[in-house]
Parts: C-alpha cells; sequence; structure tokens
C-alpha cells in the first residue's frame, strides 16, 4: 500500500510531506434490486434516512418499472430524491445542500435503448470520470476512492480501466477503495456466478466489492478478496441455494440495506433488515504499517544525506536504501534497521559517500515488513555539482504552530545573517549572524512567542539577499 505525498522540490534539497488523515469517520448506506416505488423500498429508504449517512450508493436495478425519466423518478426519486443534486423531479423536497449525494451503478433492469433513460435520469447526477462517460465512473470521500462499474457490457474495457485507475489510487493515496457494481462474482443465489467479472481484485488493491442482482444478502471471502451481496432493497426476496465454497453468511427474510463504516484504519460492514435488526457484520482492518512524514536528501559537499520520519509503524523490519542515475536501474546501497511497532515518531538517516560525479541522483525508500513483504515510497531527486549557487528553500512545514525548519546553501565560506520580520518591516527575531561554511545549512524557527500571521524571513550576505514569506497559525 502507498502513501500520498507532496513534493517540495529544491536545487539542493527535496522534501516530501505525507499527507496524514486525519482520524475522520464517513458512513454511507448501500442499495440494490430496490426500484419499485413499493412499501418495502420506502421503509428503507426511512432506515437509511435514520442512519444519517454522507452518501447512498446502489449496486444496481435502480428501476423495474417504465423506463423513461418519469419513470425513473417514480420508482428513484419519490423515495430517495433527498440524496440527490440537482434533483429536477416531481417531488418534493429534493436533494439538500449543493453537493450530490447518490450514486448508482448500472442494473440489467436499467437497460433501455442503451441506457438513454438511465443516463438522462442520473447524468446530471454523475461526477466527471477518469473513464469518459457515466456508465461507469469513480468518485472519492474523505478518505475513500468509489469505482461503479457497468456489469452489462464492455468488461475487458472496464477491468483495464479499474486496475489503471487502482494503481493511480495506491500512488495517491486515498486509503480506502471500494468498487460496486450490479451482477455477482460468485453467488450462491438462483443467479448464479459471473465468471466475466472474477477479476483479480485483490491484486489491483480493492478492499472489498459490492454488487446485487441476487434479491438476498450474502457475505463471501474468495481469493483473500471480501464479496458482498445486497439485493433486498425492494423487490421481491428470492430463496437461496446450498451455499458455494466461501459464503460465510447470507440472509433472506427482509428487506434491507447495508451501512458501511469508514475511519482511517478500519472499515465496518453491516446488513440491516427491516425486522431484525443487524443479522450480519464484518469489519476490515487496514491499518497502515509505516506512516512517513517527510523523506529529505541533503548534499554536503560529495555526499548525499537522507533524512526520513514516520509517524507510526506497524511490523516495520527496516528501509532498503536504493539509487539509481536514471530513475529505472535502481541499486541497493544500504540498510537501515526499523523499530518494529511505534506510535511515536522516529527519525532515520543514511549517508550516501559513493558520489563521484555531478549529475542527477534519484533515491527511494522500500520499506519491509517483519513477514518479507514491501512497499516502495516515492523518489526524491538530487542534483549534485551545483553548489556555485545561493538557494534560499521554502521553510517547511508551512503553515507552522509553533516550530518550522528553514534550509539555505551557500556556494562558499562566508558571513551570513537570517532574520525574522512581521509584515510591517520590523525585525522579530535573528537567527543567524556568523560565518557559515560551503553547503547546505538548516535551522528551527520557533514561533511559539509570536502571535499568528505572516512572516518575512531574509537570507543576506555581502553579495545575495533572498526573502520568503511563511505563516504562523495558532
Amino acid at each position: 500500500m502507498f502513501r500520498a505525498k507532496t513534493f517540495l522540490i529544491f536545487p539542493f534539497f527535496l522534501l516530501i510531506i505525507h499527507d496524514v488523515l486525519p482520524q475522520t469517520q464517513t458512513k454511507f448506506a448501500v442499495i440494490g434490486d430496490y426500484g419499485e416505488h413499493n412499501t418495502p423500498e420506502r421503509l428503507v429508504s426511512d432506515l437509511i434516512d435514520s442512519w444519517g449517512v454522507d452518501f447512498v450508493i446502489t449496486v444496481g436495478d435502480n428501476n423495474y418499472g417504465d423506463l423513461t425519466f418519469s419513470g425513473f423518478d417514480e420508482n428513484v426519486g419519490a423515495d430517495y430524491n433527498q440524496w440527490m443534486h440537482p434533483y429536477v423531479g416531481s417531488y418534493s423536497p429534493g436533494g439538500s445542500g449543493d453537493i450530490n449525494r447518490f450514486f448508482p451503478s448500472i442494473g440489467n433492469h436499467d437497460d433501455g435503448n442503451n441506457y438513454a433513460p438511465y443516463l438522462k435520469y442520473f447524468g446530471p447526477l454523475l461526477p466527471t470520470s477518469s473513464s469518459g462517460n457515466k456508465k461507469y465512473y469513480d468518485f472519492t470521500w474523505n478518505n475513500i476512492h468509489l469505482f461503479a462499474i457497468n456489469s452489462e457490457e464492455n468488461f475487458s474495457s472496464q477491468e483495464n480501466w479499474l486496475e489503471t485507475q487502482l494503481n493511480n489510487c495506491n500512488t495517491n493515496h486515498l486509503h480506502w477503495k471500494v468498487v460496486y457494481f450490479h451482477k455477482p462474482p460468485y453467488s450462491s443465489g438462483s443467479h448464479g456466478n459471473h465468471p466475466d467479472l472474477q477479476w483479480d481484485f485483490k491484486g489491483m488493491g480493492a478492499h472489498v466489492v459490492l454488487s446485487g442482482h441476487d434479491h438476498n444478502y450474502e457475505r463471501l471471502y474468495i481469493n483473500e478478496m471480501s464479496y458482498f451481496i445486497n439485493g433486498l432493497g425492494g423487490t421481491n426476496i428470492r430463496d437461496v441455494g446450498n451455499p458455494i465454497t466461501g459464503s460465510e453468511s447470507i440472509y433472506n427474510d427482509d428487506h434491507g440495506a447495508q451501512l458501511i463504516i469508514v475511519d482511517d484504519q478500519e472499515m465496518t460492514l453491516e446488513f440491516h433488515s427491516l425486522s431484525d435488526g443487524v443479522v450480519d457484520s464484518k469489519t476490515i482492518i487496514d491499518a497502515l504499517p509505516v506512516e512517513l512524514a517527510f523523506f529529505a536528501a541533503n548534499l554536503n559537499g560529495n555526499n548525499v544525506e537522507l533524512h526520513w520520519r514516520t509517524e507510526i509503524e506497524i511490523n516495520n523490519y527496516g528501509f532498503n536504501i536504493e539509487r539509481s542515475t536514471d530513475n529505472s536501474e535502481w541499486l541497493s546501497i544500504g540498510f537501515v534497521e526499523g523499530h518494529g511497532n511505534s506510535n511515536s515518531p522516529k527519525d532515520y538517516n543514511f549517508t550516501d559517500t559513493e558520489i563521484n560525479q555531478s549529475g542527477t541522483y534519484y533515491y527511494r525508500l522500500k520499506q519491509i515488513d517483519n513477514d518479507g513483504t514491501y512497499e516502495y515510497f516515492d523518489v526524491i531527486t538530487v542534483e549534485a555539482g551545483l553548489l556555485n549557487n545561493f538557494y534560499l528553500a521554502q521553510n517547511y512545514p508551512n503553515p507552522f504552530n509553533p516550530e518550522t525548519r528553514i534550509e539555505f546553501t551557500l556556494p562558499e565560506k562566508q558571513l551570513v545573517s537570517l532574520r525574522i520580520y512581521n509584515m510591517l518591516g520590523e525585525l522579530v527575531e535573528e537567527l543567524i549572524n556568523e560565518e557559515k561554511e560551503a553547503g547546505s545549512h538548516s535551522i528551527i524557527f520557533d514561533g511559539s512567542k509570536l502571535p499568528s500571521g505572516v512572516y518575512n524571513y531574509r537570507l543576506q550576505t555581502s553579495s545575495f539577499t533572498a526573502n520568503r514569506k511563511m505563516t504562523l497559525i495558532k
């Protein structure tokens, strides 16, 4: 699993910041096989309203009736318009707020002239997606990336699209990946398995796969992937045959919906029946093995000094340090042992003493778990042989409270001053006023005694002056 990083690139200094996600809880509902505008559908909608969820997704068969705009409005909008924006149907009150909170996927009963009525009704709600169309699409909510697949057509192209998007998701790190569509890859129900949809979801990086089609609820665990079938949203309930291998829970006594509760480390999936309450629950735990706070490279003479910090470590065996001159062929140049399990920040250092010529050097960390599994953090770059210039880097972090780091580079030994000024031009603090050797330098500025605001910091020598702004927020 990969982490999101933001790059700040300077000629002699590079810093990667890991965006540590806050402990945010998201709740969303899943319904399937519901579009009949009947009493069960209305009661399921009322149940979802009582949960106070952030949004609703559907696993298909949104309309069992008239395949026109008014037909979709009667069978969907009548009970779920409060989640839709913009809602232009005939029911009231319509969607509240200024964002859409209803994200359907296509089912076989939604067909009609190549899904033209479906797209006319739902199209204005759906996000602009990397898929280039709205038959299948993706969207994000907090730390969740959701992928709505059309299980009726174009399997190969959608599988390729999904794999690409999940890889992008891993690189950019939206922690949870949820894939949902109508026809189940595996099922004990009357519709059975759908081999065309038995994709390598685990290998792609998905956490869970949701579907409908069979008018029952079923939870399965196959090939290290959790599959859920949720087809009790309002239409007729069907019997279930003998459980297939991997089936863990089956329910078909009453209608209901799925409530999914997500935070940074756990996803809990509950199925709620109208009459029996919570009839099944599963929690998926996916604590990040290592949270990287930053990864920095500093050129010091002919050496490259690498520094990195972790916020959290789980089963961390250690780090292989790898170097490349072309960002393609990599050489392992060292190993630093990890701290195993830790809930407090840990700092690491490694010096590469084998820089023999000028040029671009690439570095990356290969983090290895105790069980031998591993992952790569993103690449940082160092330009060697450019120490004939002055440079004042942007402070990090910025904004800050109360401390921040200021980096600068000198081409030769000389007297240097580094001063902090407020926006009125008044001197607040002098951090440095002394001779410094050639090379890269850093200093920590503590703003705990200052009020919040924007400040200037100025680096000055006999032949060079540079200013940058920084923001203190308390």
